[in-house]
């Protein structure tokens, strides 16, 4: 998607190693637009905090996927 010219948003339950993906990306695509946000979906509260964070971003959504 980045090598699309799409900007990212990486739902993550491990931040520091959706980062360390995120920084590879960047290494290797010039230019690429990666956002990483926290989420765990076994907690509500994380996927409300994940929400309220991706909204304030304001960006469409345009695509999910799901991995």
């Amino acid at each position: 998607m980045a090598l699309r010219g799409v900007h990212v948003v990486m739902a993550v339950r491990n931040v520091a190693a959706g980062r360390n993906a995120s920084e590879a990306i960047r290494a290797e695509i010039p230019g690429a637009i990666v956002d990483v946000l926290e989420m765990d979906l076994s907690s509500m509260d994380s996927v409300r905090r994940f929400a309220s964070e991706f909204e304030a971003l304001n960006l469409p959504l345009n695509i999910l996927i799901r991995n």
